[in-house]
């Protein structure tokens, strides 16, 4: 059955996409005090910088920000450097009006942060759309010799372009995907999206709703999740596929057993594409299983940290901050 233009409309309004009308910020909302911001190409990128030691480097997902990561810095932080930043066009990143938004571009930025914080060997964690990031990151980092990163673990993400979020593909959509970033509410959007990224629905709480949609509210949010949407899947994905087959890092790929965003099966399939990935099912979880469930998620990732230093035969990354 064909729907009408309004009807497919209220069908957005009703999926409630994250997005929502590009307004300030209301007053009151707080910067970090602990963060620090570095210039790429002329958009400023907002990171945090703690603890000490092995860096490992958090990559967050396709609409959301450096906070998904509260729990883990909080139980790594004595034990590891972290580095947690914004992608450009999220959090308190910049928002340029730029078309600059590509999985290489974003890539572009974490091995820029890399170098301004003159950090080799690290171990980088994305999840969701970061695990894309930090894959493209890696292959960089590889084709240059230049020995930034020395493992991978992977979080809830996939680079299958035929299974993408249902969000996604509509963000993809010409005048949909516009319709959808603009005119959804953002609190509704916001819920509904966290309802299907979490399988425990009672972890969605107003606190939780409120740290992500927050940033969208922010000015130029809408063009920055559009355009990351529409370039999300790389013109030449067949010579990336042909590129991840020769990453010789070692990878972990963590799964939740209850993922709606990505399913399990395309998050499996990236681990038997990459040389040397090792796949772990956590249980009882959704989309989210460093947040739903971090008293399993932090072993398993601080396991293969300590397994990666043993491999590289160096604790890494422990330069002197700027």
């Amino acid at each position: 059955m064909t729907l009408s233009f309004g009807k497919y409309v209220l069908l957005l309004l009703t999926l409630g996409i994250p997005g929502g009308c590009s307004t300030p910020l209301p007053p009151g909302v707080p910067t970090n005090p602990l963060a620090h911001s570095y210039v790429h190409d002329g958009t400023s990128i907002h990171y945090k910088d703690v603890g000490a030691g092995r860096a490992v480097v958090f990559i967050h997902g396709f609409g959301a920000s450096l906070e998904v990561w509260r729990q883990m810095e909080e139980a790594l932080k004595d034990e590891y450097r972290l580095v947690l930043f914004d992608l450009k066009g999220h959090g308190y990143s910049a928002r340029p009006h730029d078309d600059r938004y590509s999985l290489k571009d974003h890539a572009a930025v974490v091995l820029g942060l890399l170098e301004h914080l003159k950090l080799d060997n690290v171990v980088l964690v994305g999840h969701s759309y970061g695990c894309a990031v930090a894959l493209m990151a890696s292959l960089q980092a590889q084709e240059s010799f230049s020995g930034k990163v020395s493992g991978l673990v992977l979080i809830a993400g996939s680079i299958d372009p035929e299974n993408l979020p249902f969000y996604l593909r509509l963000l993809r959509l010409p005048v949909i995907g516009w319709v959808t970033a603009n005119l959804t509410p953002v609190d509704i959007g916001t819920r509904r999206i966290l309802k299907r990224a979490y399988h425990d629905d009672e972890r969605v709480t107003e606190s939780l709703i409120e740290r992500y949609a927050k940033y969208q509210r922010i000015a130029g949010t809408a063009h920055a999740l559009l355009t990351t949407a529409r370039q999300m899947v790389p013109p030449d994905f067949s010579a990336l596929r042909q590129e991840l087959q020769s990453l010789k890092l070692p990878v972990l790929k963590i799964i939740g057993k209850y993922d709606e965003i990505i399913s399990p099966d395309s998050g499996k399939a990236l681990c038997r594409m990459l040389p040397n990935c090792r796949a772990v099912i956590i249980d009882d979880v959704g989309h989210v299983p460093h947040d739903e469930k971090p008293g399993e998620t932090i072993p398993l990732i601080r396991d293969f940290i300590a397994k990666v230093s043993q491999r590289s035969g160096s604790t890494g990354g422990e330069e002197t901050k700027p």
